[in-house]
């Protein structure tokens, strides 16, 4: 991951690029959390926390299942949970404004499937370019999108919704997320971070407002929780912990054709 710092509209640009396969790895996950630590420790230096990928046509392709399929073989509950716990963290992190009243900002060039989209999600501002694919197949290989999926989409576009596309593992366009209210912002393809540029433009007048704003929300009945995050994440353990045979073999063949296609112009969705 590297990171640049644009002095003029005070916002911390954070690009992903994992080696291999651009899924949430471990050490992607690790340079995550640390930088938005370095941005909770210097509160009132940043402005706008974005979120962006250098990998072309891809945002993330979400949780790392080569990694998953070896630690349930091996039967490692607690490396498992130790790998949910790091992604619940950065999620936690954007809801909160890292913690130092910061705007997060996704701005999705590409996929973003699974935990890539929760990820997304998580941000107080969403931002994706028309004809990114973005949803949750997770269901594909019996298991659910564990990392906040349902409590961000049943507070952003409510309870029905989440469900039908966390049980029907459901893939949809930039512009039909958008009509359902999980993307803000449409981007025309290649201008992205340009509408991210004229957002924060047209938020800076008002940026004090919304920070009250989101602030407020944290006392809500709609608030997300770190405890809620938790809770639902020990039951994502449980259910992979219980995944048999056929079920690793699906999550083995998605990491392989990810392995061959991650670099073309299609991602495989998973």
């Amino acid at each position: 991951m590297t990171s640049r710092y644009d002095a003029d509209t005070r916002a911390l640009w954070m690009y992903a690029h994992p080696v291999g396969r651009p899924c949430f790895t471990p050490e992607l996950l690790a340079d995550v959390v640390a930088q938005q630590q370095e941005v909770e420790l210097a509160p009132g230096t940043v402005d706008f926390f974005l979120n962006c990928s250098s990998v072309p046509g891809v945002y993330n392709l979400g949780g790392d299942l080569d990694l998953f399929r070896r630690l349930v073989e091996a039967g490692d509950q607690q490396a498992l949970m130790r790998y949910a716990q790091a992604c619940i963290r950065a999620i936690n992190n954007n809801v909160s404004g890292l913690h130092a009243d910061a705007v997060s900002m996704a701005v999705i060039q590409g996929d973003a499937l699974g935990g890539g989209f929760e990820a997304a999600l998580s941000c107080h501002v969403v931002i994706a370019e028309r004809g990114s694919k973005l949803g949750f197949p997770e269901m594909m290989f019996n298991l659910f999108p564990g990392m906040g999926a349902y409590s961000l989409v049943a507070r952003k576009a409510g309870p029905r919704i989440a469900e039908d596309l966390i049980l029907n593992a459901r893939i949809m366009s930039a512009e039909e997320m958008h009509a359902l209210g999980l993307v803000d912002h449409l981007a025309e393809p290649g201008t992205g971070e340009q509408v991210a540029r004229n957002v924060m433009r047209s938020m800076s007048s008002q940026l004090k407002g919304f920070r009250a704003f989101q602030r407020a929300k944290m006392h809500a009945f709609i608030r997300l929780t770190y405890q809620e995050l938790e809770d639902v994440v020990r039951e994502w353990v449980r259910g992979a912990m219980k995944l048999d045979r056929r079920d690793l073999r699906t999550m083995e063949r998605l990491v392989k054709a990810q392995n061959r296609l991650h670099a073309g112009p299609e991602i495989v969705s998973a």
